[in-house]
């Protein structure tokens, strides 16, 4: 199976393993004792749902609220102002940024929270017609590095700053896959934020019980970069599917150790005999 093929992703329970050679130079991610995992643009193909979902959300508020500014009017980009703004972020956050960015956004006007919330709404609202309409979409390449980690005993946490990230699991059939979940309700119940603050990271490498400096984050979103070291994680590895030159630089500005195009080139080598026995987890079930 070629890459360009191996790179597309799957909707929900069509997924079958590959068999693919491992690539990690030196083993880097085996000497770590844990993996975090982002979900969304890695582990599904739901990146492209929310930037579509924002584009439609925000294109139409622009257009129909009367702002003046060139800059302001200017269409929301699904693909860097997705990235820049909301990916890996908690979405209030990125949407104030966003709006900041455009000049139109006043935090002190008395109209300004119920803007927001009304924006998010929608978005929730466009997201979740499109699953609806379109299931889940799954990259292959994050289920052989999940069935690889395991093999050498190493628990993997699936993160999302998305208070959808457990349930788009959930729905493509995949929670179990995974030692635990933490997303966007677990950082509300624990009141903590999202990216670029390392705070979620932390609680995700807890439910490992395993310190930061023992474990390795694999994100697409450079707020997780700068999350994870901040966080003092051991190794933050960046995946840039795109393939677009300034991701990947902005990727290793933040702080990644190595950045790749397909997940596939972090699945480790299975050596069979190294392996330990596998250690009992959180299995995602008891994380439900």
């Amino acid at each position: 199976m070629s890459t360009h093929q191996r790179e597309r992703s799957t909707y929900a329970g069509t997924w079958e393993p590959a068999h693919v050679p491992a690539t990690l130079g030196h083993s880097r991610l085996l000497q770590c004792r844990a993996l975090l995992l982002g979900i969304e643009g890695l582990v599904t193909d739901t990146a492209r749902l929310h930037a579509g979902a924002w584009k439609r959300t925000l294109d139409g508020f622009l257009r129909d609220n009367g702002h003046v500014h060139r800059l302001s009017v200017r269409p929301f980009d699904p693909e860097t102002d997705f990235r820049r703004f909301f990916q890996g972020r908690a979405r209030l956050d990125g949407l104030q940024a966003f709006l900041t960015s455009r000049g139109i956004y006043d935090p002190g006007h008395p109209d300004s929270p119920g803007v927001l919330r009304a924006l998010v709404a929608d978005e929730d609202r466009f997201f979740d017609e499109q699953v609806r309409r379109h299931g889940v979409p799954v990259w292959p390449d994050s289920l052989d590095l999940v069935a690889a980690t395991h093999a050498h005993a190493m628990p993997v946490v699936a993160v999302s700053a998305s208070r959808h990230g457990r349930r788009l699991l959930r729905t493509a059939g995949l929670a179990e896959r995974f030692d635990a979940i933490v997303d966007g309700c677990d950082r509300t119940q624990l009141h903590v934020p999202a990216g670029p603050d390392p705070a979620l990271l932390i609680e995700a490498a807890r439910h490992l019980r395993t310190a930061p400096e023992h474990s390795a984050v694999v994100v697409a979103a450079p707020a997780w970069i700068t999350a994870a070291r901040r966080g003092g994680f051991a190794l933050p590895l960046g995946v840039n599917r795109e393939g677009r030159t300034e991701n990947a630089v902005e990727l290793y500005e933040r702080g990644a150790a190595q950045v790749t195009r397909s997940l596939a080139e972090l699945v480790p080598r299975l050596i069979p005999t190294r392996c330990p026995a596998a250690r009992p987890g959180n299995r995602a079930s008891r994380d439900a």
